[in-house]
């Protein structure tokens, strides 16, 4: 059913959903230094942006990378950078927590910073799932959710996808729905483009 609302265009911004829905979330687990580095080569890098290209694209996130600043986001070895789209493509994230002491989460939305120390973004506990709070402010409901990673101990990375979906041109923003991350800066900025692929 949500799937069907999402791909009539209900929020206006998603085109197209494949899969189980671009709620619908799955797990892998993963070699760690494989996936890092696999996110520390996605992209090509033009400043703080990382560019996709392509009709098919998997971003794979890193949350809390080794060394990295807390309440973080990496792709590309950058923290919390722009991610450039091309208008069209078929886009899949991915999220490796790689946090030992925290779960962190990614929801992609067309509410820009700042944000609250509690959002109005659901926190997912099962897969597939809404909190009930989710409809609540259609500002921040997320148009693509991989709800929250958890922490990983010492062995392989558990990481979380989407399913693949399609935006519109625009701008967008991918945050941490745990409480107090987002507004602790774990967030950065999706631009859509047209005519890029």
């Amino acid at each position: 059913m949500l799937r069907g609302a999402i791909a009539a265009g209900l929020l206006g911004f998603v085109v197209a959903g494949t899969g189980p829905g671009a709620f619908a979330d799955s797990a892998k687990t993963v070699s760690g230094n494989d996936y890092l580095h696999r996110s520390a080569q996605a992209g090509t890098l033009r400043g703080n942006e990382v560019v996709f290209s392509g009709r098919r694209i998997t971003v794979p996130v890193v949350a809390v990378a080794p060394g990295a600043p807390d309440a973080t986001f990496e792709v590309h070895g950058q923290v919390n950078p722009t991610l450039v789209i091309p208008a069209g493509a078929k886009v899949r994230f991915e999220l490796a927590n790689v946090d030992k002491g925290m779960p962190h989460g990614l929801d992609v939305t067309i509410e820009g910073p700042p944000y609250a120390a509690n959002p109005d973004l659901p926190l997912h506990k099962t897969p597939g799932k809404r909190s009930a709070n989710a409809p609540a402010a259609m500002g921040r409901h997320p148009v693509v959710s991989l709800g929250v990673a958890p922490k990983n101990g010492n062995g392989p990375l558990v990481v979380k996808q989407s399913a693949w979906f399609t935006l519109k041109p625009g701008q967008y923003y991918y945050v941490c729905p745990v409480p107090g991350h987002a507004s602790a800066g774990m967030h950065g900025r999706i631009v859509v483009e047209k005519g890029q692929r």
